[in-house]
């Protein structure tokens, strides 16, 4: 069971790998950082303190913060408990995908999938009444979370664990959160 999961892994990453070439892979290369990010979050913020409280954005805040550490922090622990190589570092698969980025830790479970899909969940349940448009963070989190599979990073299993993951993680801190702010 486990070989024909890992066949169809392997197939399917080498499908969407398969979509790139050297005129995207400086789009790709431009959403798969982080950092490129935080201006998009800071607006995201800045329209949240004209709608809530100092104190419900300060809770907010917190919330979001400590979510975010306990996602980092447990995809670390499971990377290094796992040791699932990357599939663009693999010797078993050497030559067969198209290699751009060369990340050096492990592959299980991805951690872009897992931030992204827990940010993105934890402000549309907590911000969807205020601002419409909060459904746009999908978007975000799906490219992010695409550009892992363009670059051969993580296997689609990877990716869709990060992803529950993350989702798990922040109905977690959402629950919480409305709880503090009631």
């Amino acid at each position: 069971m486990l070989d024909f999961l890992q066949k169809y892994d392997i197939l399917l990453l080498d499908f969407f790998n398969e979509l790139g070439s050297t005129t995207a892979d400086p789009f790709w290369l431009f959403i798969t950082k982080i950092y490129v990010w935080i201006p998009f979050f800071v607006i995201l913020f800045f329209f949240a303190f004209k709608k809530f409280t100092k104190k419900q954005i300060l809770i907010i805040l917190i919330g979001g913060i400590v979510m975010l550490a306990l996602v980092l922090g447990v995809t670390e622990i499971v990377k290094n408990l796992v040791v699932r190589t990357r599939p663009c570092n693999s010797t078993v698969l050497d030559g067969m995908f198209r290699e751009v980025i060369y990340p050096t830790n492990f592959s299980f479970y991805s951690g872009h999938a897992a931030t992204s899909v827990a940010l993105a969940t934890y402000f549309i349940s907590l911000l969807r009444k205020q601002f419409k448009t909060i459904y746009m963070l999908i978007i975000w989190a799906l490219l992010f979370m695409f550009s892992r599979l363009y670059f051969a990073a993580h296997y689609p299993s990877d990716i869709l664990t990060g992803a529950i993951v993350g989702f798990l993680v922040a109905k977690l801190f959402v629950y919480l959160v409305r709880k503090r702010l009631r």
